[in-house]
């Protein structure tokens, strides 16, 4: 059934594609005006910044978002960092906690001020991925590095935007796309070899063939022998993309693809280590941006279809498999206009998702919603936004959730910012309904339910900036696997309250110099979160010990420094400090980055990549060991 179900969606969507490229015979020769990511890298404004430019992930209305504490790195940071997949590229932003299983980006849990990586919502060009089967699949993305635009982390709760989920924060990966500015072709390569017989590269195809219509492909693959037995994996990529300019404006499809196969050494205990999983993530999304006099009007229509084969003892796999399908479909409009010196933006949502399961069973809901939005100037120095959103679940009751936002300028280069906000997420169908002999789940969860406040502020002096934020978040039935005694099963329990306290600092800033050795930027970012760990045992029951929200990031902090060496070689090297109470104290990882450009304009780049230069043994998960040193070197073809 899920299989024949699957096939279909795959045809169906390859069939909107074909029907969207036709009109590449008939398009008029029409002037289209530059088109998003076009910008010269020199003319681009500083990306590691807060509430200073208009983000997709932060509003729907187009205008800045005034109150949010906002992160961006766009494609120019992109191109610079030593990662290879956008779980990797998620470890550099600032006061993100990223817990890989696997290395590569197979595996990784990601969490934003303590609310556990349940409570972060994952975009992909602002339509929401995260997996229902269970949030460990969400950042199983069928994006290649080469693909994405910008990465935009919108720290808070977030319900009024996008509903379920957005309570730690929301991450939206802005990809490329066929928007290729008035480039006729694009051509890129990636290649890197390194430690553990590591084959990792992508390529990226992009063509204009009228005035009016592009298309694009990025495939990306790795593969490794891995650093230890039972951590083996190969991974592919796959994202095809289709933009129509159309006189009320553009439509866009695209389609994805990603498969995984893994040895996931130790992922879901110790007893039987050499685990094994295979995934595939399949997605399509259909939608526009058309202009009807004063409104602009932007339907879409997506689905995403998740596969997962996990195998308990790989030598074994008939003692003990498990076989997941999952299968969401949403569909949206909203509106967006000027009202009353103001931008007002309204909308519709309905999604269902369904999941057919050898564990789990076969179930289905169903979900409602209406959005609004109003944002506006209320002075020349202030700006304000109020978001209101209603969600009707078909197994849970409905939700109303409300955001405030407004931020001030001080002048000099001084902005104020301050938002309160409330955000909850209904359970996923593995908490509800799993069963082993070490994991139980509770078909009588409630939904989590939290409201934040935070304020903040930030400093912008000539090639310094320096941003401060305080956040308080208190958060009732919040979901964990909880056990009463060492060494018992672990059940799925709402922990009845709890409250998180965080403090979040970004400072840096840029030089010019013509030395042959020079330092062109120096950055720190730290994050720390404020919590009673006995308090939450007891709120949990009296449990002993918790996998998740019982386990939070308690800081973070990161240093990077850039510049050049003789010759022209740039270099990249940070150094991090992390702790939580299962992982205690591992000490510094340093990451660094060597590159050199042998051609103006950036088309060709030799690179060397290292990792945990330092050699330390530590876990981001606890019994999942992570690689020690290791290194990699490669190119990188622009054209």
């Amino acid at each position: 059934m899920g299989i024949e179900r699957t096939s279909n969606l795959a045809v169906s969507l390859l069939l909107a594609w074909l029907i969207h490229s036709v009109p590449v015979a008939w398009a008029g020769e029409t002037e289209v005006p530059g088109e998003p990511g076009a910008e010269e890298p020199a003319k681009r404004q500083s990306s590691r910044r807060a509430a200073t430019s208009v983000t997709v992930v932060a509003s729907r209305t187009n205008t800045e978002n005034a109150g949010a504490t906002v992160v961006v790195l766009d494609r120019e940071d992109i191109r610079r960092l030593p990662v290879r997949s956008v779980p990797e590229l998620l470890k550099w932003v600032p006061g993100v906690d990223v817990q890989q299983r696997g290395v590569e980006g197979i595996q990784a849990d990601i969490s934003l001020r303590g609310a556990d990586y349940n409570g972060t919502l994952i975009l992909v060009d602002g339509e929401p991925v995260n997996d229902p089967q269970t949030n460990h699949h969400s950042a199983n993305l069928d994006v290649p590095l080469d693909a994405v635009e910008r990465v935009e982390v919108l720290y808070g709760s977030a319900s009024s935007l996008y509903g379920s989920g957005a309570v730690g924060g929301t991450i939206n990966i802005v990809t490329r796309g066929a928007s290729l500015a008035r480039a006729r072709a694009q051509i890129e390569g990636r290649y890197a070899h390194g430690s553990n017989s590591l084959d990792s590269g992508g390529v990226r195809l992009g063509g204009r063939f009228s005035d009016r219509f592009s298309m694009a492909a990025d495939w990306g693959r790795s593969e490794s022998r891995g650093f230890q037995d039972g951590t083996e994996f190969d991974s592919t990529t796959l994202r095809l993309t289709s933009r129509l300019d159309l006189e009320p404006g553009p439509l866009t499809l695209s389609l994805g693809y990603a498969g995984r196969r893994f040895g996931a050494y130790g992922f879901y205990g110790t007893r039987f280590p050499y685990q094994q999983e295979t995934t595939r993530a399949r997605t399509g999304r259909l939608g526009g941006e058309l202009t009807f006099g004063a409104w602009t009007v932007s339907p879409s229509v997506a689905a995403r279809d998740h596969h997962d084969d996990f195998v308990l003892d790989r030598n074994r796999p008939e003692f003990y498999e498990n076989l997941h399908d999952t299968l969401v479909w949403t569909e949206r409009v909203t509106a967006r206009r000027t009202v009353f010196g103001g931008v007002l933006v309204a909308g519709l949502e309905a999604s269902q998702e369904e999941i057919e399961s050898s564990n789990l069973g076969d179930h289905d809901r169903q979900r409602q919603a209406v959005f609004f939005e109003y944002d506006r100037a209320l002075s020349t120095r202030t700006q304000a936004r109020l978001g209101l959103r209603w969600d009707n679940f078909s197994d849970y009751d409905s939700r109303l959730s409300p955001q405030f936002s407004i931020a001030h300028s001080l002048g000099g280069g001084f902005r104020l910012r301050a938002s309160a906000g409330t955000a909850f997420r209904i359970p996923t169908f593995t908490e509800l309904y799993y069963r082993d002999p070490g994991t139980q789940g509770n078909e009588e969860l409630s939904a989590e339910k939290s409201w934040t406040v935070e304020a903040g502020g930030r400093l912008e002096k000539g090639k310094l900036f320096v941003d401060l934020a305080v956040f308080y978040r208190e958060s009732q039935d919040l979901i964990d696997y909880v056990r009463f005694e060492p060494g018992g099963t672990f059940y799925a329990r709402n922990i009845r309250n709890a409250e998180f306290t965080g403090i979040e600092f970004s400072v840096g800033s840029t030089f010019s110099s013509s030395a042959p050795f020079r330092v062109t930027r120096i950055s720190a970012h730290g994050t720390y979160l404020f919590f009673d760990l006995a308090d939450l045992a007891r709120e949990a029951g009296g449990a002993v010990e918790g996998r998740y929200v019982l386990d939070p990031l308690e800081y973070k902090f990161d240093l990077a420094v850039a510049g050049f060496f003789p010759l022209e070689v740039s270099f990249l090297a940070r150094t991090t400090y992390f702790e939580r109470p299962s992982s205690g104290s591992p000490g510094p990882l340093f990451d660094a980055r060597i590159a050199r450009q042998l051609l103006e304009g950036q088309i060709i780049e030799l690179f060397v990549e290292g990792r945990n230069l330092s050699d330390r043994t530590y876990e981001e998960r606890p019994g999942v060991p992570l690689p020690g040193r290791t290194f990699s070197g490669g190119f990188h073809i622009t054209w």
